[in-house]
């Protein structure tokens, strides 16, 4: 594999971005081999983050949840919950009428709702989804799609 693929560069911008204490971030980032969370689970990878974030001041969930999505995008582990932790998410599931679920893993109640409760509350409300996004299946990419689809209400 490439240098340039495992440079904490471009996996973990969305997280950089999040995160207010860059100083504090930087050396977790830079400590993170990617490849040794092949052939794990999100709550494999989110717990072993937990662990290295935690204790640091100023890395809460949301920086924990950036990093391990990019970790488990990078592997190709399915995420196929819908976490909600940023604003964004939480004000689209309130747009969408939707009733959040908890995970809980070791250190973390995380709230969640399925892939097909967003699908059927777009339809419920006649909202407009592409098809594309319709066929996915990637927890990660419909907590980005709501994300977004939320600032355009």
């Amino acid at each position: 594999m490439s240098k340039v693929c495992n440079s904490t560069k471009f996996i973990f911008q969305e997280a950089k971005d999040h995160c207010r204490w860059k100083k504090a971030l930087m050396p977790i980032l830079n400590s993170i081999n990617v490849n040794e969370y092949r052939g794990k689970s999100f709550d494999e990878v989110f717990v072993s983050i937990s662990n290295l974030c935690i204790p640091i001041a100023g890395l809460g969930t949301l920086t924990i949840y950036d990093i391990t999505a990019a970790i488990c995008r990078h592997n190709k582990i399915v995420m196929d919950k819908v976490f909600i932790i940023g604003n964004g998410p939480k004000r689209a599931v309130k747009l969408l009428g939707l009733d959040v679920k908890i995970h809980i893993l070791e250190k973390a109640r995380l709230k969640y709702v399925e892939i097909e409760e967003i699908i059927s509350a777009f339809d419920t409300h006649g909202y407009t989804m592409d098809e594309h996004m319709r066929k996915m299946r990637c927890g990660d990419t419909f907590e980005t799609f709501i994300c977004n689809w939320q600032k355009t209400i």
